[in-house]
């Protein structure tokens, strides 16, 4: 039997409640509880583990993976360690990437080109039609269309400089709202906001922890809190094999003694619709519990089979995002651990 909306929110606002009533920071095992780990893995993360958790999917389009971990550390000393590496580097996979600036102009993707295969990957784009592999809307399409198949490579890779900066600037001004569906054909389309929508919907225990951080990821442009900090970055990299151009939104979110922090990746050219993970730092008694939630929407899981595909791509996933995250995390923490012991008292 599917276990109702109330049901699942009741131990997280069970928790807060708690916690308020207190005045004190919860257990590790309160918290846990709460986001659904059970007993024995809550055990292994209070002895150093890594224990890992697949999030049920939002959709079915949506590849979920989670894993959970405690740091004898602070949320803002282990955050400060950690931040500009979640926030706003480089992805290693990535064969080029770029932060785009605020007010940025087509010079933020100055960089950009369609290799490798350029003349075949911009012959694509000119031959478009909704239902492609390509992940575009109608406008984009024509817009394609209208430069003919006969178009040099340069002139394509120029309406795709354009495309894309116009994708970075509907979402900065509109947040979910302004991003354009991708064209499906025959009448219909992917929206990319309402599976982003979904994965940030479907984690109740986080909007209890950490609820105006939630509010604030749902709401975005709108709802930011004092000491937010974001970035904005395109990337090229090779999704499952494939060459695909993606727009990432990196948000850093104080949520009082919470750090959150949000990767969205709000535009995949091809190969996954679009990516949200949210790494929250969340203070316990003695430390912090690092919960880690990642969301992929792909066309590739959904219809018939797809609870199969779904729990296969989930488990690989994971493993990856693992090895990434906690390579990303685990220099920068040892070396706070080092200088919270050495610093004088």
């Amino acid at each position: 039997m599917r276990q109702s909306y109330a049901s699942r929110l009741a131990p997280a606002l069970l928790l807060v409640a708690a916690t308020t009533a207190h005045g004190a920071q919860p257990t590790t095992e309160a918290l846990l509880q709460s986001y659904g780990y059970s007993a024995s893995a809550i055990a292994g993360v209070r002895a150093g583990k890594i224990e890992r958790r697949r999030p049920p999917a939002a959709h079915e389009r949506d590849l979920t993976a989670g894993f959970v971990f405690f740091v004898p550390l602070s949320p803002s000393e282990l955050v400060d360690e950690v931040r500009a590496g979640l926030l706003d580097e480089p992805d290693e996979a990535a064969s080029t990437s770029r932060t785009i600036a605020e007010a940025d102009t087509l010079d933020a993707f100055s960089g950009l080109t369609l290799e490798p295969d350029r003349t075949r990957r911009a012959a694509r784009y000119t031959r478009a039609r909704g239902g492609d592999d390509l992940n575009l809307s109608t406008s984009e399409i024509a817009a394609f269309n209208a430069l003919g198949p006969a178009a040099a490579p340069e002139a394509v890779e120029m309406q795709v400089r354009q495309s894309l900066l116009s994708r970075y600037q509907a979402y900065r001004t509109g947040g979910l709202a302004g991003i354009e569906p991708y064209d499906r054909g025959q009448d219909k389309t992917r929206s990319v906001a309402d599976d982003l929508r979904a994965a940030l919907e479907a984690m109740t225990a986080l909007r209890a922890n950490a609820p105006a951080a939630h509010a604030a990821m749902l709401r975005y442009p709108d709802a930011q809190l004092p000491g937010t900090q974001q970035a904005f970055r395109w990337k090229q990299l090779s999704a499952n094999g494939i060459p695909t151009i993606v727009l990432g939104h990196g948000l850093f979110i104080p949520d009082g003694d919470a750090r959150i922090v949000l990767q969205r990746q709000y535009y995949a050219s091809e190969g996954f619709n679009c990516e949200q993970a949210v790494a929250a730092f969340l203070p316990v008694e003695g430390g912090t519990v690092v919960v880690y939630i990642n969301h992929t929407s792909t066309d590739q899981v959904g219809g018939f089979g797809g609870g199969t595909k779904r729990s296969i791509g989930s488990k690989l996933m994971a493993s990856e995002l693992e090895a990434i995250f906690t390579k990303a995390i685990s220099a920068p923490v040892r070396n706070a651990q080092v200088r919270k012991r050495t610093d004088p008292p």
